[in-house]
């Protein structure tokens, strides 16, 4: 017994999607627009940005940052620095303050005393200051 199959058939015997698969698609994708819009919104409304530009391990106890700030507000900002060893422990921290009449855009260099010696140094955040 043969069964005789057209080529229109063939393509026709995946099954559609049913309205209501439809409308949760729509939806999904909707909401999925939303959130990227508002993180991105987000992200471009934030009063200061940071750059790690390097490090450097001066000695067991010691560990010098220099990272890039770029200010959008004129309000003040607080830097805080970490210093991490090789299992990510913190070792070293630091609070920099920053005044905008500086310039948008500052390189700085701190130095971190450390309890052990550290692999890496960087910036954990930067916040606008009251």
């Amino acid at each position: 017994m043969t069964i005789d199959v057209s080529a229109e058939d063939e393509a026709d015997s995946r099954p559609r999607l049913s309205a209501r698969a439809w409308w949760a698609v729509s939806a999904g994708l909707a909401v999925l627009i939303a959130l990227s819009s508002w993180w991105g919104w987000t992200v471009a409304h934030q009063p200061v940005r940071w750059q790690d530009v390097g490090f450097k391990i001066i000695s067991p106890t010691q560990a010098r940052v220099t990272y890039d700030v770029f200010l959008y507000s004129e309000s003040p900002v607080t830097c805080h620095l970490r210093a991490l060893n090789t299992r990510y422990d913190e070792v070293g921290v630091a609070t920099q303050h920053i005044d905008p009449a500086a310039g948008k855009a500052q390189r700085l260099t701190v130095t971190l005393a450390t309890t052990e010696e550290a692999t890496t140094a960087v910036v954990h955040y930067c916040e606008a200051s009251s």
